[in-house]
């Protein structure tokens, strides 16, 4: 589940708690706080947002989601498009389970493939046979 919204955030930090799991609880699954905590460290450590998480007594006692990386960037815009991202899914849909990097990889590739078909793999001005 992706729980990035196009909505920005008033407070230039990035998304707070409040906001993250008022998101959540309109719009996704995750009541259990270590399974968000989890889930915005691992996308840390992707280098797809900036978010922190305070533990306290073994548990999630302050969650920030944070604002996106650079590379958080690339990746929503490598599958903002409706069609790379459903050929995306298409291709991802043959593996059990894929990691968020393959994902970013299949879809830089679904758009080069685009890119290759639009250009009607012209080289020069000259259509190549």
């Amino acid at each position: 589940m992706c729980f990035i919204s196009n909505r920005t955030s008033e407070n230039i930090t990035g998304i707070n708690e409040d906001e993250l799991l008022g998101y959540l609880e309109k719009h996704g699954n995750y009541n259990d706080r270590n399974s968000i905590a989890y889930t915005v460290s691992k996308l840390k450590e992707a280098g797809f947002i900036t978010g922190d998480i305070r533990w306290a007594n073994n548990s999630p006692a302050w969650i920030m989601a944070g604002n996106l990386t650079y590379d958080g960037h690339k990746f929503l815009d490598n599958i903002r498009n409706d069609k790379v991202w459903k050929d995306t899914k298409k291709i991802l849909s043959k593996f059990s389970s894929v990691s968020l990097s393959f994902v970013s990889s299949v879809a830089s590739n679904v758009i080069s493939q685009l890119i290759q078909k639009q250009l009607g793999k012209r080289q020069y001005g000259k259509q190549i046979v």
